[in-house]
């Protein structure tokens, strides 16, 4: 998982990415208010500029709007679906920093087939219901070791780039993505508690209902268009650091 910002970031950044961060969990929901620029610097311990800075970063990539004489309003609708239903805290980060983890990264006993999407996996890429799509599962190993299944659907229009060539070259199907030309841009996921059934035991050297945690996501291009619906069911034993920091710890940084 990729890290916040931490304190090497600039200050309107990490004060965009905590303000985004609240957007995508519900906090403030679309075409509501954000607080004014005088209240937010307080709260952030940071200059007003500095939070203009992050508003105007927010509005660069669709998470806000503004209305002269009004203020600053999350945008309706938003540039990718908030997590349903309202969640807890989303720590927001960096997918450069998962560049790096996913050069241990690799993915074995790969299969793929083609399903319908149903009502869930429809609103999640935003195809009709019962559009064809196509259904990725493998395991997934670190420093060659199997810590999980990964299982990601992506729509047809991008399946049918994600040639044989292109998975004999990609580690995992993200790489895949990027090299089909639909390389991940952006990426919301939930994390919840869940149980290994048979079927990613066995794959995993692992029993049957052993406890594990499943990231559920959907992941984005560049036009914020949906190309993978993904779910990895991780195995006890490989563990996610999250490093934190307060948005407004140093103002010089901004």
């Amino acid at each position: 998982m990729a890290r916040p910002p931490g304190a090497d970031r600039p200050l309107y950044v990490r004060i965009a990415m905590s303000l985004k961060s609240r957007i995508l969990a519900g906090h403030y929901t679309p075409g509501q208010r954000l607080p004014a620029e005088d209240d937010l610097a307080a709260a952030m311990g940071a200059s007003r500029s500095t939070v203009r800075q992050a508003l105007t970063e927010l509005r660069d990539t669709g998470y806000v709007t503004s209305r002269r004489g009004s203020g600053s309003y999350v945008a309706d609708p938003l540039p990718i679906e908030p997590l349903s239903p309202r969640s807890g805290p989303v720590y927001t980060g960096f997918l450069d920093d998962l560049d790096n983890e996913a050069h241990h990264v690799r993915e074995r006993d790969r299969t793929q087939d083609a399903l319908p999407a149903d009502e869930a996996l429809a609103a999640r890429l935003k195809v009709p219901v019962g559009a064809p799509v196509v259904r990725f599962r493998a395991t997934r190993l670190r420093h060659g070791v199997p810590y999980g299944v990964a299982t990601d659907v992506v729509p047809q229009s991008v399946a049918e780039r994600i040639t044989p060539d292109v998975l004999d070259a990609s580690p995992t199907i993200v790489d895949a993505l990027a090299l089909a030309g639909s390389r991940v841009a952006e990426s919301l996921q939930r994390l919840e508690p869940a149980v290994l059934d048979a079927a990613d035991a066995e794959r995993c050297g692992a029993s049957p209902g052993d406890p594990a945690l499943a990231i559920t996501g959907t992941a984005y291009g560049a036009g914020y268009e949906p190309v993978d619906a993904y779910t990895l069911t991780v195995v006890t034993g490989y563990g996610i650091g999250l490093h934190l920091t307060r948005a407004g710890t140093t103002e010089g940084s901004a």
